[in-house]
């Protein structure tokens, strides 16, 4: 279809695309509206493609990686009350068990990374732990509410009251009208520092307060446009008018949402089909198209970008930023590890409860490294399990 620009062309009824007329060349601003719009496209497929591949990674991880990780956390409770039961039974001095004692929590604190721990094991832990159980996930609630908070206030100037903040539906709910609240009274999320503007600076701020003024404009400008050759009692052809009824329910709802992009939207589809609207179509409203066109592909690559840190993903973070082919590499990898790792304290659960030295006991406690991760302490289950045969 014809237009003052060239054509539109919109082969697969996604990506919109101006095509210069004749031999006529596209100008900047043409040019700029369809990289906009094949960005669009682009982002929207890679966000389709990626959330599918991390909802395919996690019901790998579900089905191949969670099982192993719940059954070596079982395991390591029983390896902590093993350890915990030579303790009567040898003459160990004070500064040994405290090492004993260190091994243990640890291997708890792991365990509990997989499995909520029942009153029993919960009671064990307690007894060896210098905070309990139940204190120490409300430590760490508490500090990872404040380094929210804080990162909040750094990044958006907004304050938090974390006390208004829990785990339960309620809590969230009140956590979102402040944020909600907070969000409109500091200017849309936008902190401000407490230096003075130069004068580019001011004049930057005031070209995007005018845009946003144009925008709104054209917001209500656009849905009038829309309302009066869209209205259904315009119309009085019955399919067309129930036709009709279904796009001003989407102008209405964009209108009423202040969503720009939508609205331009629904606009270019209506110039597909309609020449006398041809004309409206000026280079002022371009570069509007083109504002909410660059607007939506920042939220896109945002969206695209944030995907990985989406809680519903936690559970597969090591694997998320790769390829899945690459990804599937480092689950196989990891269960084949877990499975070793499984036998491994099998295998040490049986020694520590069968005859051992005390020697024995010492050489592995002295030997597990306290402050590195489960990785590492893992790495010696197979020096030891030989060292007790």
């Amino acid at each position: 279809m014809q237009t003052l620009f060239g054509e539109f062309e919109d082969k697969n009824e996604k990506a919109l695309k101006i095509v210069a007329k004749g031999a006529r060349t596209l100008s900047k601003n043409q040019q700029t509206f369809n990289k906009l719009t094949k960005r669009i496209e682009t982002l929207e497929s890679e966000i389709i493609a990626e959330n599918e591949k991390l909802s395919q990674l996690l019901v790998i991880n579900g089905k191949e990686i969670t099982p192993l990780q719940i059954k070596v956390a079982h395991l390591r409770v029983k390896l902590a009350e093993a350890l915990a039961e030579t303790i009567p039974i040898n003459k160990f001095t004070k500064k040994q068990i405290e090492s004993i004692r260190e091994v243990i929590v640890v291997q708890c604190l792991h365990a509990f990374n997989y499995i909520e721990p029942n009153p029993q094991q919960e009671s064990f832990y307690d007894n060896w732990a210098d905070i309990p159980y139940r204190e120490e996930i409300e430590v760490q609630a508490e500090e990872t509410k404040e380094m929210f908070a804080k990162y909040i206030s750094n990044m958006y100037g907004i304050d938090v009251d974390i006390d208004s903040f829990d785990d339960s539906p309620e809590g969230f709910a009140r956590f979102q009208a402040q944020m909600h609240e907070q969000f409109e009274q500091s200017g849309h999320g936008q902190h401000q520092p407490n230096f003075k503007k130069s004068k580019k600076q001011q004049a930057r701020e005031d070209a995007l307060i005018a845009e946003e003024s144009i925008k709104a404009k054209n917001i209500r400008s656009i849905y009038i446009a829309l309302a009066k050759v869209m209205h259904p009692d315009t119309e009085s052809d019955e399919s067309l008018k129930a036709e009709k009824e279904e796009i001003m329910k989407k102008v209405t709802a964009a209108y009423d949402q202040k969503d720009l992009p939508a609205l331009l939207k629904l606009e270019i589809e209506w110039v597909h089909k309609t020449a006398e609207h041809l004309e409206k179509l000026t280079d002022d409203k371009l570069k509007i198209y083109i504002s909410a066109l660059r607007q939506q592909v920042s939220e896109l690559e945002s969206e695209r970008d944030s995907l990985h840190q989406h809680p519903r993903y936690a559970a597969i973070s090591d694997y998320a930023r790769f390829p899945l082919r690459n990804a599937m590499y480092l689950i196989n990898q990891d269960k084949s590890d877990l499975k070793n790792i499984y036998t491994n304290l099998s295998d040490l659960i049986s020694s520590f409860q069968g005859p051992i030295s005390k020697k024995q006991i010492l050489d592995f406690i002295n030997s597990y490294p306290r402050e590195s991760d489960e990785d590492d302490s893992d790495n010696n289950f197979n020096h030891f399990k030989r060292s007790f045969r």
